[in-house]
């Protein structure tokens, strides 16, 4: 990401700070006075400061931070506290009654603790279209949209999309999605996993697929760049096709989800479904997002 000008941090440093804002020293002199609102990947420290909102810092050019806000902080080791921050000459305190010692590249992540509802909530919607001409004219239409709640302790969210098929010569087709997730963060990068998913898709001729499964995780990698959780656990599944019977079987699932942020940002997620009533039957699933900030990956 693009790092914040010289000249936008010394304009800031001639400010007098504001009250229980953080004190931010960087190796060019310059000082940034503000609140800490998240860093990621132990790289790009952003802070909202009174004069020019949020900013983006590398924290290699940060030498020192004091008086800051509480935070939520994570260590590349899996291990989170709640507490104020302070680093100096590369040794990371974390205050929260009992001081946490550690070398500034143990830091993997830092957050603000939002206090308010509103401030926990996130959503989005997104809308997207596709037009073929050849033998036969094909339309795609894609709406999706997702709403999520974080706090400390746990995450939930709820997504849904739906993409349409219409074709000038055959019949349109229609597959729709629901996605529910709960994870309730444990000690070491554990955490406890529920989860509720529906699927129809009439090129399948897939009237409805249920499933519902609980399970734990455990991060594996958490590196810069390169973030890797193992996934495991027990499903029902519930799935009726065209003229056939209902049918409802459990399933363990296993499986992995990779977050890589280099060149490109790349979140991807892999699991299969072995029956545990039908030995030849295994489901396999495969999602993934690829993207890339454009002015801070030309920069």
């Amino acid at each position: 990401m693009k790092s914040l000008p010289r000249f936008f941090l010394t304009l800031m440093a001639i400010f007098a700070p504001l009250a229980d804002s953080a004190e931010i020293k960087l190796t060019d002199g310059s000082v940034v006075y503000g609140t800490i609102l998240s860093m990621m990947d132990g790289d790009d420290l952003v802070v909202d400061t009174a004069h020019m909102d949020a900013v983006t810092i590398e924290w290699s050019s940060v030498v020192s931070v004091n008086d800051t806000q509480v935070v939520e902080v994570e260590l590349f080791d899996g291990r989170k506290e709640l507490g104020t921050i302070s680093l100096e000459k590369d040794v990371l305190l974390v205050d929260d009654g009992q001081t946490l010692v550690a070398n500034r590249n143990d830091l993997f992540s830092m957050a603000e603790v939002n206090e308010s509802l509103e401030e926990r909530i996130s959503a989005y919607t997104d809308l997207g279209s596709n037009f073929v001409r050849g033998n036969s004219r094909v339309t795609q239409l894609s709406f999706g949209a997702g709403v999520s709640y974080k706090s400390t302790k746990f995450q939930t969210g709820l997504r849904s999309s739906t993409i349409i098929n219409e074709q000038t010569e055959a019949e349109d087709t229609r597959r729709f999605t629901l996605n529910a997730d709960y994870t309730y963060n444990l000690p070491r990068g554990w955490g406890a996993l529920g989860y509720y998913q529906f699927e129809s898709d009439d090129q399948q001729g897939l009237d409805g697929r249920s499933l519902l499964g609980a399970g734990f995780g455990k991060r594996l990698i958490n590196l810069r760049g390169h973030r890797r959780e193992a996934i495991g656990g027990l499903a029902l599944n519930v799935e009726e096709f065209d003229q056939s019977p209902r049918n409802e079987s459990t399933e363990a699932f296993i499986g992995a989800r990779d977050r890589l942020r280099w060149v490109l940002d790349a979140d991807l997620s892999y699991t299969v479904y072995p029956s545990r009533e039908e030995r030849d039957r295994v489901r396999a699933e495969v999602n993934g997002s690829v993207g890339f900030d454009l002015l801070a990956d030309l920069d």
